[in-house]
């Protein structure tokens, strides 16, 4: 189900997308049908993609392979605790924010594990709860737990 969720937020989504995740895979997850065809519509309609990971799995988006309009769309944050230790994560939660109107908080990693082999758990909310949601990233942003890396 998560993969669904995921899909319907991101098609969804008129003017930005948040993704957090510890560990996302090459070729997996964001990588992958029906997500990557998602993003790509996404990125298609305008829409801003932030995504937040480790150094690490941030290596597995290719963004070269995007042309140089839908590069600036996309944006890439990392942990500060992970820029200065790469053995530490710095975050381990797993979130999708809409436009800052729906938001997803569950328990997958973006890999292939975790959306189709292990047992998950995610809710879904919309309204006060997903703003509530937003304002939690934004205040990341704002006392600089996760930078811009790109």
């Amino acid at each position: 189900m998560t993969v669904g969720v995921l899909t319907l937020l991101i098609a969804q989504a008129q003017r930005e997308i948040v993704i957090a995740a510890p560990f996302l895979q090459a070729d997996q997850g964001l990588s992958r049908p029906p997500l990557s065809d998602a993003l790509e519509a996404a990125l298609v309609r305008g829409v801003h993609i932030y995504i937040a990971s480790t150094g690490a799995a941030l290596q597995t988006i290719k963004i070269s392979s995007k042309s140089e309009h839908y590069r600036a769309q996309i944006h890439l944050y990392q942990p500060q605790t992970n820029i200065d230790d790469a053995h530490r994560l710095g975050s381990h939660a797993k979130f999708c924010i809409a436009d800052g109107e729906q938001a997803y908080i569950g328990s997958a990693n973006l890999t292939r594990p975790g959306l189709g082999e292990h047992l998950e758990l995610g809710v879904l909310v919309e309204g006060a709860l997903a703003q509530q949601v937003q304002s939690f990233w934004k205040h990341l942003l704002d006392i600089g737990f996760f930078v811009p890396v790109n």
